[in-house]
């Protein structure tokens, strides 16, 4: 059985050791990869890590005044090349070689034999599975799409836009610093980094959740002139808009079902209360431009203070949203284009100005939902609501809604069951009960245990989902379920029996919670449910400084200066011994008496190699077409 592939009406010219070596999923990272897959000799690859090494140290060091060139600094350094050369060159052992040899054979069949056949590789949208699509077929989805959203149009010059946008970034800035309207250090943090400097590029992930698999846009710009520019204002605008829309904004599952929680405990839910889900369809190419700005324009007047937000007046704000629109151009297959309609999917700044675009959409929504004390909140274009009134009168309230704007389309579905994001949310009589909801798109599949991860990332796994279980399950019955369903895929995924035992054990004795695997005990899970379900999550914890009580922009990141951190590349084999062997090196020469390093925690971090998705998946246009300078002015 195939777990992580999706195949769309096409047979792929591979065997079925290839398939099972695909089959591995996306995230998966083949092992050895400096023995095999890289083209550069050894030395090189050396000289590489270590100057990678020697960079970090070296901001380390200077950072607690210490010395990078005296004898104890190149003593240092030295020993640390040595342990590289060692252990890079150092004999693979006889059965990981093998192993090692053999997936990087199939793979490199695998590139070939795709290369050739007439057949489209990608990912799948909202999932972890490679989708496998006869390419004519795959075109004609992206072509329907354009069509349908008429959002971009093609540039029929065939002249690379990148010279005209890097001018007019370019301009702008200098423009907003003559008259000072910026600062020097905000023109320094918007202005387009020349030397990695290239035009966008689209791609389209297959939606095989939807009955048509239909494509969705990503456009990578990381690299595009005014990145920079949308990185700055979604920085600037997004806290604002978290902290004005905490109470209608869902995090997560999570944070939907404490909020039922509430509205459970305060009598609303009835035998007889509506869940009502929506979707708005195509949101960041649906949006038009003038309404997004015109819209910017009124949020900002409205939360600015004195007409500047930090030190921006509201029209800067606005010329820089201008400008990120405007260049708003990229690369499919041979071809340039142009968005004229929304915001690229994949611009950090598109989210915050679609954000703000729904929030006007649905103000009176929310306050009818506000006066009958029912529930609304949205996860970008998935919105959840409660519901006391018929299908009908509810049905009736939204089309008054959808009314309001042309451009918003939703697609809507009332029950006293449904799903969303991750959870099975149902009124059981006016009684809530939620489990998690399988998502068929990627289930059972998660990362291997044989992917060339650090271990303590495949723990991790084990831990993550049985914190999800807890936090969402609402029965011990639902939970023990989970957490059986989750020792199969587990073991589908090659975890070993004994390291998942031990890795669940672990949990039980952390939360305090045997009983709860041992006999299913119903109140003490109710309490590791409620202990988890309040717990904060990393994501809402970032979320929480965000919306700290402030509408003040300006925020610094928090250094901790009783840690320090350096990368290094993981990989199975003689390599496994890095970290022990530099953490003896670091401190032999930097952990003393009298240190200022004495009490400084080293953490090392992992760089990881290449998965199977960037081996496989070739989404990038050839180079000349994303680096040509062809001003056309």
């Amino acid at each position: 059985m195939f777990l992580s592939l999706y195949f769309v009406n096409t047979v792929i010219p591979l065997s079925t050791t290839e398939l099972l070596i695909i089959n591995k999923g996306l995230k998966f990272i083949p092992p050895c990869q400096s023995r095999f897959f890289s083209r550069e000799p050894m030395k090189t690859i050396i000289d590489q890590e270590y100057n990678r090494l020697y960079d970090e140290n070296c901001k380390n060091l200077t950072d607690y005044t210490f010395s990078t060139k005296d004898t104890r600094a190149i003593e240092y350094f030295t020993e640390i090349k040595n342990l590289l050369e060692q252990l890079y060159t150092k004999p693979l052992p006889t059965k990981l070689k093998r192993h090692a040899k053999y997936i990087y054979k199939m793979i490199k069949s695998m590139q070939r034999k795709l290369q050739k056949a007439n057949i489209a590789v990608g990912q799948t949208d909202k999932s972890k599975l490679f989708f496998f699509i006869d390419a004519q077929e795959y075109e004609e989805k992206v072509k329907n799409y354009m069509n349908k959203t008429n959002a971009y149009q093609e540039i029929t010059s065939g002249i690379c836009p990148l010279a005209d946008n890097l001018h007019l970034v370019i301009l702008l800035l200098d423009h907003l610093l003559e008259r000072k309207d910026i600062t020097n250090e905000q023109y320094k943090k918007m202005y387009p980094n020349l030397k990695k400097l290239e035009l966008a590029h689209i791609y389209f992930n297959l939606k095989v959740h939807k009955p048509d698999i239909s494509v969705r846009p990503i456009v990578a710009s990381i690299n595009a002139p005014a990145r920079q520019i949308s990185s700055f204002l979604d920085q600037l605008l997004t806290p604002i808009y978290n902290y004005v829309t905490k109470d209608i904004t869902f995090i997560n599952s999570i944070d939907l079902i404490r909020k039922l929680k509430e509205y459970e405990q305060k009598g609303y839910l009835t035998s007889t209360t509506l869940l009502v889900i929506f979707d708005v369809t195509d949101l960041y190419t649906m949006i038009p431009r003038d309404g997004a700005i015109a819209a910017l324009r009124r949020f900002c007047q409205k939360y600015s203070a004195n007409g500047k937000i930090g030190n921006l007046k509201v029209e800067t704000i606005i010329k820089l949203a201008c400008v990120v629109l405007d260049t708003n151009t990229f690369a499919y297959k041979d071809k340039y284009y142009r968005q004229i309609k929304g915001g690229a999917m994949g611009s950090p700044f598109t989210m915050a100005l679609a954000n703000i675009y729904m929030l006007e959409w649905e103000q009176k929504l929310l306050q009818h939902q506000n006066r009958h004390h029912e529930i609304y909140g949205r996860y970008i274009d998935d919105v959840f609501m409660t519901t006391n009134l018929t299908k009908e009168e509810i049905l009736e309230q939204l089309n008054e809604t959808i009314k309001t704007d042309p451009n918003i389309k939703i697609t809507i579905t009332i029950n006293q069951a449904l799903e969303y994001l991750d959870a099975t949310v149902e009124n059981n009589n006016g009684q809530l009960k939620t489990t998690i909801y399988h998502k068929t798109a990627w289930e059972p599949h998660i990362l291997p245990y044989e992917s060339d991860h650090p271990r303590h990332m495949h723990a991790n796994i084990i831990y993550t989902m049985l914190v999800r279980a807890a936090r969402i399950c609402s029965t011990v019955e639902h939970f023990d379920m989970e957490r059986l369903s989750a020792e199969m895929i587990l073991l589908v995924n090659g975890y070993p029996p004994k390291f998942i035992q031990q890795h669940m054990k672990n949990f039980f004795i952390q939360h305090n919670a045997m009983n709860v695997w041992s006999e299913l005990d119903k109140e003490a899970y109710e309490q590791l449910h409620n202990t988890l379900l309040y717990k904060p999550t990393r994501r809402e914890l970032k979320s929480n400084i965000q919306t700290s009580g402030t509408l003040n922009p300006d925020r610094n990141n928090y250094e901790h200066k009783d840690q320090i951190y350096l990368h290094y590349t993981f990989e199975n084999g003689p390599l496994l011994d890095f970290k022990k062997e530099y953490r003896q090196i670091w401190e032999k020469y930097y952990v003393y008496p009298g240190s200022r390093l004495k009490n400084t925690r080293l953490i090392l971090g992992t760089i990881l190699n290449r998965t199977l998705q960037s081996l496989l998946i070739h989404k990038k246009p050839k180079r000349n077409m994303l680096k040509q300078m062809q001003a056309t002015t």
